[in-house]
């Protein structure tokens, strides 16, 4: 069964995410599916940064081309979802319904900042979520990211 982790009430979306990649990653193969190429832009520039001592090798990738080979973290963003390999979890700050992927993915972590439009976003891919069948999970990060 799809597992879906929601983490809300992120008040710094982008330095959660490279905290939560790094962990991610640890654990396996992992997508970044970003807003738009300016976050990916600022994603790059963090998990290059933070912390300094430890860098996390990381790449772009358009999803018309072959997934990358051994690197641990990918970065995309796009209006079509692609399909993924079974063992790639996604790590998803969009808007985009991985349940509605070509091929969902296994495993989705979904970042949810604090405002009410994100959090209303939200609740509409919880939905959807459980509709498709997938198991949830929720982690509420107020006051901790």
């Amino acid at each position: 069964m799809p597992k879906v982790t929601f983490y809300t009430h992120v008040a710094d979306r982008e330095q959660f995410i490279g905290r939560l990649s790094r962990r991610a990653a640890s654990e396996g193969r992992l997508l970044l599916w970003l807003e738009d190429e300016a976050q990916s832009v600022r994603i790059d520039r963090g998990l290059w940064r933070e912390p300094p001592e430890s860098f996390l090798p990381h790449e772009f990738w358009l999803p018309t081309d072959d997934y990358p080979a051994g690197v641990p973290v990918v970065l995309a963003t796009g209006d079509e979802l692609p399909e993924l390999a079974e063992d790639i979890v996604v790590l998803n700050s969009s808007d985009a319904f991985w349940c509605d992927a070509p091929a969902p993915p296994k495993r989705v972590l979904e970042i949810v900042g604090d405002g009410l439009e994100d959090l209303a976003a939200a609740r509409d891919r919880f939905r959807a979520y459980r509709q498709r069948g997938f198991e949830i999970e929720h982690h509420n990060m107020q006051g901790k990211a």
